[in-house]
């Protein structure tokens, strides 16, 4: 992808308004996970140390779009984290106080984006606002950039100078590998409904050796190869699609698994032609881990996406937390997406030693679906 990258710009002097991800968990008004802003701080302090003065916006949250500052969806909080992390004091401003400074501060932020009308629909007028703002403007929100907003991608089209930042070049760079490389590639997808993952798996299994399935996208499968699942979850709406998936031999269904008919009790495991009436899937079992290991260990390339059992219960967490061993234990170059997928490998505690970790979740699967993204795309214009 052609496009301009932050290092590719000249910084010095000039003015640069930041586009990050910093839609973070607020709990009595202070922030409870910090991970998003941690991984803005290589593109802020690259800024910061070329000597630019720094405008830092983002959205929290789904707030009135109403020009009304809201308390509840305040950056406030966020800008308070990100003093402690840069030991400096930075001031939060509406759109409209920025725009009547005399001088920028060396850092400040803008209230949340989605406060100002014309965000969501991507507003010209808005869009030219924020352009007119500084001398250059870096999107560093990959895990937005599937939305054209007025902050992410309209805001790129009336601005000077338009570049990617570091996180959302990394992003591009990890993901656009598991695309791109195609020896001994496999991809794990859990979670509860295939409808949600048709784009994707249909994307990955032509661009990957093996496709594993697991959770509620397995069990639909399994109904569809005329197995009775019992109680489990399965989607009788895409049994059609889930009938035709089946009949490609890059797609993996594990044949033996972890039932119960409470997900408080322990679990037993059967063939999936011997589940009761009255039981649920709730796991991958040992056996089914064992044939699916040589696969995972020799793969070049992997990508994980989707518990594939109900990990959030000890009971029916092995599964998934074997499943995270056997990733970091291979030699392949591994990536993992999807708020539920990133919880499953810090329970396992594998989570740092997972090649790259996306924190976008919609923007990844478009990605990966093979969809364009439309900040992404702004930023190939501008070159062009």
């Amino acid at each position: 992808m052609l496009y301009k990258k932050l290092n590719e710009v000249s910084l010095s002097g000039k003015s640069v308004l930041l586009r990050s991800d910093l839609n973070t968990p607020i709990e009595n008004g202070i922030v409870s996970n910090h991970e998003r802003i941690v991984r803005s701080l290589p593109t802020i302090n690259y800024i910061l140390s070329a000597g630019s003065r720094l405008i830092i916006m983002s959205h929290l949250g789904r707030p009135i779009e109403n020009d009304i500052v809201q308390e509840e969806f305040s950056l406030a909080p966020v800008v308070t984290s990100m003093e402690h992390l840069l030991n400096r004091k930075i001031n939060l401003y509406s759109l409209s106080e920025i725009e009547d400074l005399e001088n920028l501060d060396e850092i400040s932020f803008i209230e949340n984006t989605r406060f100002y009308l014309g965000e969501k629909s991507n507003d010209i007028n808005l869009s030219k606002r924020l352009a007119n703002l500084a001398d250059l403007f870096v999107m560093d929100a990959f895990a937005t950039s599937h939305r054209a907003h007025a902050s992410t991608t309209g805001v790129i089209n009336f601005s000077n100078d338009a570049c990617a930042g570091i996180l959302l070049n990394d992003e591009l760079d990890a993901l656009s590998r598991v695309k791109e490389d195609s020896k001994n590639s496999i991809a794990i997808l859990g979670g509860a409904k295939i409808s949600t993952k048709i784009g994707l798996i249909d994307s990955l299994s032509d661009s990957m050796d093996k496709v594993i399935l697991g959770g509620g996208l397995a069990n639909t499968c399994l109904v569809a190869q005329g197995f009775d699942v019992g109680t489990s979850l399965f989607e009788e709406s895409s049994l059609i699609y889930a009938k035709e998936l089946i009949k490609n031999p890059k797609i993996i269904v594990p044949q033996t698994v972890i039932v119960s008919d409470n997900p408080e009790k322990k679990g037993r495991v059967t063939h999936v032609n011997s589940i009761n009436k009255n039981e649920s899937i709730f796991d991958i079992a040992p056996e089914a881990l064992i044939e699916l290991e040589p696969v995972i260990q020799n793969a070049g390339t992997i990508l994980w996406n989707g518990p594939i059992g109900f990990f959030e219960k000890e009971n029916f967490a092995k599964g998934t937390l074997m499943i995270a061993d056997m990733i970091v234990s291979s030699k392949g170059f591994s990536v993992l997406g999807g708020g539920d997928t990133i919880a499953a490998a810090e329970k396992a505690g594998v989570i740092d030693r997972i090649n790259y970790v996306s924190t976008a979740g919609g923007a990844f699967l478009e990605f990966m679906e093979g969809k364009k993204l439309p900040a992404v795309e702004a930023l190939m214009d501008k070159v062009n």
